[in-house]
């Protein structure tokens, strides 16, 4: 095994990973970024195949978004396993790809974190538009998105009784039509009620055990949506009180995570959390502003996780 850290990465570097790179060099950790899609695993001899030849498999590895979001080679499940190929060898992944598969299932996460007492809105697999129908009868008001999904991408709101229906569904016309082609292309989709909030999102990171930065995306949209192209979000300090933190570090607790991202909103009765993402990206607008709840800015945090965690 290798002793150096890989930042895995995808399509081109970025200040982060470039950031945080350097930082584990300056204080003589061998680190540096692998493009994920460059590499090939070998099962023997064993090893990672790439430009420069075949690699022993690193001491830490960071998965960082992108590896996840921009997978292309097939099923998720084979990026799992090429992922859990580099633990086979021994290398510590960041984070653990037990914990990256519960996580990026929507559904599977939200019957972990329900189980463990936090709070989170009611769930389900949906494969058809019936099913939806029977969410909009139970819930009122639906959030329908993929099981899999990111960025808000291909995440719609339905409320029933949409104009040019069939008669006697709840389903209006358009709706059905996004839903089959939704359904077709992702198959099996999540669908949450919908909580009623003031019209912000809540988001934060947890690094290490502790609340690295949490503050609103605060809507500009007619709508109250905070994921309007049209209408950019904007950020605001958000206060971190005892009981979200409570309920942050929990869920990586919960999710087995070293790190990572939570969207919450303010439900009627508290927080609720919507989505554990099991990276923390972007964080450059964060860094050293209002927002960064560290003593030392969040590139420092990461850095001090990732030296942890390579102590014998």
């Amino acid at each position: 095994m290798g002793e150096s850290v890989w930042l895995l990465d995808r399509i081109q570097s970025d200040w982060e990973v470039d950031t945080l790179c350097a930082a584990l060099n300056d204080r003589g950790i061998p680190a540096e970024r692998v493009d994920w899609a460059e590499i090939q695993p070998y099962a023997v001899p064993p090893g990672f195949a790439g430009p420069q030849g075949l690699r022993e498999a690193p001491r830490l590895a960071v998965v960082t978004a992108r590896v996840l979001t921009r997978h292309t080679e097939g099923d998720l499940a084979l990026l799992y396993d090429w992922l859990a190929m580099l633990e086979d060898q021994g290398a510590r992944l960041v984070n653990p790809v037990g914990s990256l598969r519960v996580c990026q299932n929507k559904v599977r996460q939200a019957a972990r974190l329900a189980a463990a007492d936090l709070p989170v809105p009611p769930t389900r697999a949906v494969r058809s538009a019936e099913e939806v129908e029977r969410c909009l009868a139970d819930w009122g008001d639906v959030i329908v998105k993929p099981i899999t999904g990111h960025a808000s991408v291909d995440v719609i709101r339905l409320v029933p009784g949409g104009g040019g229906g069939q008669r006697g569904s709840l389903l209006g016309l358009r709706e059905d039509i996004v839903l089959w082609h939704w359904l077709r292309r992702h198959h099996v989709l999540c669908a949450q009620r919908f909580v009623e909030n003031p019209g912000r999102d809540l988001r934060a990171a947890v690094i290490g055990g502790r609340v690295a930065s949490c503050h609103y995306h605060v809507s500009t949209a007619p709508d109250g949506s905070v994921r309007s192209l049209l209408h950019p979000l904007q950020w605001a300090p958000a206060e971190l009180t005892d009981d979200l933190e409570r309920i942050l570090v929990k869920c990586l607790e919960v999710l087995g995570l070293d790190l990572a991202t939570i969207d919450l909103v303010e439900g009627p009765d508290g927080p609720v959390v919507i989505e554990v993402n099991p990276t923390v990206s972007r964080w450059e607008p964060v860094e050293g502003t209002d927002l960064d709840l560290t003593p030392h800015g969040i590139t420092a945090a990461q850095a001090d996780l990732l030296t942890d965690l390579l102590r014998p």
